[in-house]
């Protein structure tokens, strides 16, 4: 009897021990829910039409994710097995906001959340605001990039690749716009300057403006004719105006078909101007200045002189308002000016002095305007005219100011590479400039100022993006 005793009494105990380890409640761990790439911690996470972005996120103790409030036009995928989240951005058919915040929510298992945002920036080249960055690239070893330059101050590297798939072709000189499309000149096409074939999308490449995908693209072989062209000015799909070695050519795109204009053997390497559907070059020989004139529908020049370009050669030229020219030019005495110029009544209207010559570069490109204000560069020095049409004409007092010095602002900013541009809707400068050339061209910066608010502090600075850039371009396109 007492041996029995103790064996209920042992069994007791093992079964009392027993349910209070069954009723001991389990502990459950904190959710963890992270994201384990930098994408999206410094800025938005730049997006391009119909493009997916994969970002990868660290879980535990999580039983499920959701994204709330995605909105129309994006797709978001959470893959749990492979811990990565896919963000389509919209194509290009569907007109969404520019800026999504997703918000994603994880479950934990001890009924906690944890929430995460991940900002995106959707970008379009249409833009009126934004500027393109065109790269020549290093002739021998690289074909042309294109940047891109959100009015927020976002840059976008190589964006032509990004949304092809394939480069530009060999040292890209020149870019424009019309009616929706994009064309993008280069040099040397799908060779380079030492005869060699690259890998490239050729000597023309047409796009779509807003998407910036490529619809056309015609090889060196196609436009055999052209010889390193650098200049390209569109009217309409069968007046395409293409400056060379030779001169200016008229293209047609339907049939890729190429007219010389006869007459322009002198066309500088310098950007076109349009005013009233003509276009406008200008030439200097044997001491002699004046304009070409190209009028649709008329495949030869017309030349247009005056009495002041038998004294003055011309620098540059550009479209001005109220249909006229700006004609940049300078004199046997050391003289100047700047120049509003009527091409229709051929009347030179009124004159600026200004105090030094400008620095061209290999774009041809002498200054670039905004309104009445025009701006240039002296070695590295930016200078402003503000154009007074009222001035004694007589007074040959220069009338421009030094805004700032780039090398002062930054010592690895020692030359000036190609000239300025000045976005037509937000009027703001950019600027390029090198530590050298040869090994040094990598080390480069790409200046934005807003004068209007600074002249010492840019608004934006970018640091070794640039390949040798052609210029900076804008919708409209503008140099």
């Amino acid at each position: 009897m007492k041996n029995l005793c103790n064996w209920l009494l042992i069994l007791i105990l093992i079964g009392t021990t027993a349910c209070k380890d069954d009723n001991t409640p389990v502990e459950l761990q904190a959710p963890v829910f992270e994201l384990t790439d930098s994408i999206g911690q410094n800025r938005p996470v730049i997006v391009v039409l119909g493009e997916t972005c994969q970002i990868k996120y660290l879980a535990e103790h999580i039983n499920s994710i959701t994204a709330d409030n995605v909105p129309e036009g994006w797709q978001v995928n959470i893959n749990e097995e492979t811990t990565c989240i896919g963000i389509t951005a919209p194509s290009a058919s569907e007109n969404v906001s520019k800026t999504f915040s997703l918000q994603l929510t994880a479950q934990g298992e001890n009924r906690q959340t944890v929430t995460l945002s991940i900002d995106f920036y959707l970008v379009t080249f249409d833009d009126p605001k934004g500027t393109f960055v065109l790269n020549e690239g290093n002739m021998t070893s690289e074909n042309g990039s294109l940047l891109y330059i959100t009015a927020e101050g976002y840059i976008v590297d190589n964006v032509y690749k990004r949304v092809n798939g394939t480069e530009l072709g060999n040292v890209p000189q020149d870019m424009c716009q019309y009616n929706g499309k994009t064309y993008i000149i280069s040099q040397n096409g799908n060779g380079n300057a030492m005869g060699a074939e690259s890998d490239n999308d050729g000597m023309l490449v047409i796009t779509d403006t807003r998407t910036l995908k490529k619809l056309k693209s015609y090889p060196k072989e196609t436009l055999s004719p052209l010889d390193w062209p650098t200049h390209i000015a569109v009217i309409d799909e069968e007046h395409i105006y293409i400056r060379d070695n030779a001169g200016i050519w008229r293209m047609n795109e339907n049939d890729a078909s190429l007219t010389f204009i006869k007459g322009s053997e002198e066309a500088p390497k310098a950007p076109f101007a349009i005013v009233n559907g003509k276009v406008y070059t200008y030439y200097n020989q044997n001491f002699m200045t004046g304009l070409y004139e190209i009028t649709p529908g008329n495949d030869q020049i017309t030349n247009i002189s005056a009495p002041f370009y038998s004294l003055y050669g011309i620098t540059g030229i550009a479209s001005a308002p109220d249909n006229c020219l700006w004609i940049m030019s300078t004199k046997f005495g050391g003289e100047i000016s700047m120049n509003r110029y009527n091409p229709a009544t051929q009347e030179d209207l009124e004159r600026n002095y200004i105090s030094e010559v400008p620095s061209v570069g290999s774009s041809g490109c002498a200054f670039a305007t905004h309104g009445n204000t025009i701006y240039y560069a002296s070695g590295t020095t930016i200078y402003r005219l503000d154009f007074r049409p009222d001035i004694d004409q007589g007074n040959k007092t220069p009338q421009d100011e030094i805004l700032t010095d780039l090398s002062l602002l930054d010592e690895k900013a020692q030359i000036m590479y190609n000239g300025l541009g000045v976005n037509p809707t937000t009027g703001y400068v950019y600027a390029n400039t090198l530590k050298g050339v040869g090994p040094f061209y990598t080390t480069n910066q790409l200046w934005v100022f807003d004068f209007a608010g600074s002249t010492g502090t840019p608004l934006f600075k970018f640091e070794n993006y640039t390949r040798f850039p052609a210029g900076f371009f804008f919708i409209p396109c503008a140099v």
